[in-house]
């Protein structure tokens, strides 16, 4: 067994405990008249017990969020390479985002 498997599975265990968890908590409070504390318990049970069962490991393929320099789609407009945070970059004389000093060389 590859050690990421034994890591997705156990996230996996630690999930679905939560899961029934908050499962008791949100019965409880809801049998004690707390009905906003058993929904938000019961809400957060919802999530964790559909992150155990689904398919994917991570919550950010699940939900679609793009997690790689490709996905981010930033890109010069002038060399068409990415963008990364905290690189100095502007837009040109079209409205296009492009690196600062492609944009001098440009000029």
């Amino acid at each position: 067994m590859d050690l990421k498997e034994t890591v997705g599975d156990r996230k996996r265990l630690v999930r679905t405990l939560l899961a029934a968890g908050l499962t008791g908590v949100a019965i409880r409070s809801l049998r004690k008249g707390r009905r906003l504390n058993g929904l938000l318990a019961g809400a957060g049970a919802a999530v964790l017990g559909y992150t155990a069962t689904s398919q994917s490991e991570d919550l950010a393929e699940t939900i679609g969020i793009g997690t790689t320099d490709e996905d981010a789609g930033l890109r010069c407009a002038i060399c068409g390479e990415p963008i990364v945070p905290g690189q100095a970059r502007g837009p040109n004389e079209n409205g296009k985002t492009v690196h600062d000093a492609c944009r001098e060389s440009a000029e």
